[in-house]
């Protein structure tokens, strides 16, 4: 059973939340990397997404007992992994501040991707050889107007041997839970009941209004 801990999520600059959690031992990690693109179909619908401050800026800090302080930055991580993305999985995407959106930004949906969940454990004793990470996003879907259409979490775990330092290996295995992550929505978004039920709709709403003007 992993042991209670002390555990903060916070948006703001790393350096600020070390020295806000005490001069004594601390761990420091700002995970960045490049993520593959899917190769996917992209969905038949123009999207709006809303990259809120707290997923562009999130940190993650934990005291861990018999251990030290981490502070995880995890923003531009998170950019990096859903922008290209979106990108592939839609006809267009767009990046949108808010719902509901004027009817002039001609869109038929708004994606708001959150990071809900961040968990990790390092090793204290020698024999322990690896960092596991746990996250957990979600993913809301609106329609223009502001309604939703659905939320759908999205887990990943990740799992790396510590080889080196104790930081490099926690970074390491947070990108193979995004990575999960990503494989995760680029290949079962399309599968869930709700969205499979809107993205029909869209369909249909498409078809009559390419009837439409053609019968004009």
């Amino acid at each position: 059973m992993r042991s209670a801990r002390l555990t903060v999520k916070l948006s703001a600059p790393l350096v600020a939340i070390a020295g806000a959690l005490g001069a004594g031992c601390a761990s420091s990690v700002i995970v960045q990397s490049d993520f593959p693109t899917p190769l996917i179909q992209p969905l038949p619908v123009r999207m709006g997404v809303i990259y809120s401050p707290e997923l562009q800026d999130y940190v993650h800090a934990e005291s861990l007992p018999q251990q030290s302080t981490w502070t995880i930055g995890l923003g531009n991580a998170n950019l990096a992994m859903l922008s290209p993305l979106f990108e592939t999985m839609f006809a267009e995407i767009r990046t949108v501040e808010d719902v509901p959106l004027d009817p002039s930004a001609q869109l038929d949906g708004v994606l708001l991707p959150e990071l809900e969940k961040f968990e990790f454990d390092v090793p204290i004793g020698t024999r322990d050889e690896f960092v596991e990470v746990w996250m957990q996003y979600s993913l809301t879907l609106f329609e223009p107007d502001g309604e939703v259409v659905t939320e759908w979490p999205v887990s990943g775990y990740g799992k790396a041997e510590l080889t080196g330092n104790r930081e490099d290996a926690l970074s390491r295995a947070a990108i193979v839970a995004m990575r999960e992550v990503g494989a995760t929505i680029s290949t079962k978004f399309a599968e869930q009941p709700d969205v499979q039920y809107w993205l029909e709709e869209n369909r249909n709403e498409a078809a009559l209004s390419a009837e439409t003007r053609l019968g004009n």
